[in-house]
C-alpha cells in the first residue's frame, strides 16, 4: 500500500511507526497552568514550499505555515493566541522574506492570533542558494469549559469543514504527478490552507471533536480523535461533490492510480477539518457537509 506515495519520496508507514514509538496523541500538547489551559502546536508547510519557489510566488505560503499550526491548536478547543516563526536559509533574499513575512502576518490575523517573535537564520551549506524551510509554533488558550474531545460516543456524526484545496499536505505526490504541467494548476496549488478560527470557536459548545486533516489524510487523522471500542463510517457519497464540482481532485486519483482508502490516506480529499457532533447539532456549522456517523465495534 501507498508504494506510489514512498515512490515519491514519503514513507507513511515509517512516519506512523515514530509517532507510535513516542507515544503521541492529540494535534498539540496540552499544559495545565492552575486553571487555565494551554495549548502548544507546531508545524512546518513541507514540500510546498518547492511549489512556491519553482512558481516564484511566495506571498502564501505563510498563511499555510499559520494555519497548519492554528489548526492543530483549534483541534483542542482553544483559541489561537500567539505565534512564532522560524526561518531557515542558505542567502537571505529581502524581498523574498518581505512576502513569505505579509503572508504569516495575514495568517495570524486569520487565525486571530499575535506574531510575538520568531527566528530567521542564514545557514549556507546546510541550504544550497536561496533555499529555504519554514516551522511554526502556537500557543492557544482554552476558554471556559470547551476542551475537546470530549464525551464521543456512536450515533455522533462525522461533519466535514470543506477544504480550499490540497492544503499543505501530499505535495510530494503532487509534484510528481504535475512535474510537467506545474504552472498550469499554479492557482489551485499555491491556495493557501484554510484558517478555521471563525468557524469553530463560535461552535466549540456543540463540537465533541475535531480532527484536522494533514498528513495521513482521512484515515490518518480522524482515529485519532475517536475512543477505543468505536469506529466510524464515511457515507458512499462523501466524495461526490469533489467528483461533480472540481476535475482536480478527479485527475490526481485517476493520475495517482489509488484505491479511494489510500487517496483518502494521503489527501484531504476537500474536507479540511472534519467535527464530531451530536446529531441533533448536525446543522450548527454553517457549509458543512455531514460525512458519515460513529458506531460501536462489534467483535464476531
Amino acid at each position: 500500500m501507498f508504494n506510489i506515495y514512498k515512490d515519491a519520496g514519503v514513507d507513511v508507514g515509517a512516519a506512523d511507526e515514530l509517532v507510535s514509538y513516542l507515544g503521541i496523541e492529540g494535534f498539540g500538547a496540552v499544559i495545565k497552568l492552575g486553571n487555565v489551559g494551554l495549548v502548544l502546536g507546531t508545524d512546518g508547510v513541507g514540500t510546498k514550499i518547492l511549489v512556491a519557489e519553482e512558481l516564484n510566488k511566495y506571498d502564501t505560503i505563510g498563511i499555510d505555515l499559520v494555519a497548519m499550526c492554528a489548526n492543530d491548536v483549534l483541534c483542542h478547543g482553544a483559541r489561537p493566541y500567539a505565534f512564532l516563526d522560524y526561518y531557515a536559509t542558505g542567502k537571505l533574499n529581502i524581498e523574498k522574506s518581505k512576502e513569505i513575512l505579509k503572508g504569516i502576518l495575514e495568517g495570524c490575523k486569520q487565525a486571530g492570533c499575535e506574531l510575538v517573535g520568531g527566528e530567521t537564520a542564514e545557514m549556507p551549506g546546510v541550504y544550497e542558494g536561496e533555499r529555504f524551510d519554514l516551522a511554526g509554533f502556537c500557543m492557544g488558550v482554552i476558554e471556559n469549559k470547551y476542551e475537546i474531545p470530549r464525551h464521543v460516543s456512536a450515533g455522533d456524526v462525522l461533519i466535514g469543514l470543506p477544504s480550499s484545496g490540497p492544503h499543505s499536505n501530499g505535495f510530494s505526490l503532487i509534484r510528481k504527478l504535475y512535474k510537467k504541467n506545474m504552472r498550469k494548476f499554479d492557482s489551485f496549488l499555491l491556495t493557501p490552507t484554510k484558517i478555521y478560527s471563525d468557524i469553530i470557536l463560535p461552535n466549540l459548545e456543540n463540537i465533541k471533536a475535531l480532527s484536522h486533516i494533514t498528513g495521513g489524510g482521512i484515515h490518518g487523522n480522524l482515529p485519532r480523535v475517536i475512543p477505543d471500542g468505536i469506529t466510524y463510517r464515511l457515507n458512499n457519497n462523501v466524495h461526490s461533490d469533489l467528483r461533480n464540482n472540481n476535475s482536480w481532485w478527479v485527475d490526481l486519483l485517476e493520475m495517482s492510480e489509488m484505491s479511494i482508502f489510500e487517496f483518502e490516506s494521503v489527501f484531504n480529499c476537500g474536507w479540511g477539518m472534519i467535527a464530531i457532533i451530536a446529531e441533533e447539532h448536525a446543522e450548527c456549522i454553517p457549509h458543512s457537509v455531514i460525512l458519515g456517523d460513529l458506531v460501536e465495534i462489534v467483535n464476531d
